[in-house]
């Protein structure tokens, strides 16, 4: 399905230039372009992302995995015993 996408006479001048130079049309090399850009935006955001959880991974190396899952384990029986009190006086 093709979109339209308004361009100012400058912009659609100098993308003209540009596409007669790389033996495409004007919207052959639009499309090329923004495909780039966008997929330039998705790659930074995963780099970003994998930045964050190297941080994350970084703090929580201090925490031995053991004792968390034994925090865990304790937490979800707790809410168990909760849930169930709950029903007992319903």
């Amino acid at each position: 399905m093709a979109h339209t996408i308004v361009l100012s006479e400058s912009v659609f001048s100098r993308l003209a230039q540009e596409a007669r130079r790389a033996k495409l049309s004007p919207n052959e090399l639009a499309e090329k372009l923004l495909a780039e850009r966008l997929a330039a935006d998705r790659q930074d955001w995963q780099q970003r992302f994998e930045k964050l959880l190297g941080r994350v991974h970084m703090a929580m190396s201090q925490f031995n995995s053991d004792e968390i899952e034994t925090d865990i384990t304790a937490a979800a029986a707790e809410m168990k015993a909760e849930r169930r009190a709950g029903r007992r006086s319903a």
